[in-house]
């Protein structure tokens, strides 16, 4: 899958979206230069991996917030996680570093990654993620990336919603 098949792919299941070309992007300071322009909340997307590194997570996070790992470990009943090497990160998603992103799911679809979204990743402003390159920006709500997600049989879950034990179990058993 490339760029050209995500917008494809948007534009078959109707979801509407806006394009954004920028300079190349690979953190958050990078964004800086063109932030006050960006038409949708700046995200973090995090491949993680537990301690054994067979199971992974890609954390979705306000851009502006700092991923605190050992909590978030201890809410996934995680001894504790940390960050996918470069290497796994193209066995797993198909990214190289920097380029991290909710549309690479379903350029690899594995059933040892686990979707978890922040609970500061906005409901109502449009959210940014690359279209599998980080040169451009793919705007689109919250509601339908979940419906992008879905369509490849991913169901994410808010941190902070309570139900994530629940969820992480329900997962594993399936």
């Amino acid at each position: 899958m490339d760029e050209n098949a995500v917008l494809t792919l948007l534009n078959e299941l109707g979801i509407p979206y806006r394009y954004v070309s920028h300079p190349e992007v690979k953190t958050v300071a990078d964004h800086l230069s063109f932030a006050a322009t960006f038409p949708a909340q700046l995200l973090k997307n995090l491949l993680l991996k537990n301690s054994s590194g067979k199971h992974f997570y890609l954390y979705i996070l306000d851009g502006n917030r700092k991923a605190d790992l050992r909590e978030l470990a201890q809410q996934l009943e995680e001894s504790r996680l940390s960050f996918a090497s470069p290497g796994e990160l193209m066995a797993t998603l198909g990214v190289e570093p920097g380029s991290v992103t909710p549309f690479s799911v379903a350029c690899h679809s594995k059933s040892n990654i686990q979707i978890i979204l922040d609970a500061s990743v906005s409901a109502t402003q449009p959210l940014g993620f690359h279209p599998l390159v980080n040169t451009a920006s793919v705007c689109i709500s919250r509601s339908d990336l979940l419906r992008l997600l879905a369509f490849y049989g991913y169901f994410p879950t808010d941190i902070q919603s309570g139900d994530i034990l629940r969820f992480k179990r329900d997962a594993l058993s399936s």
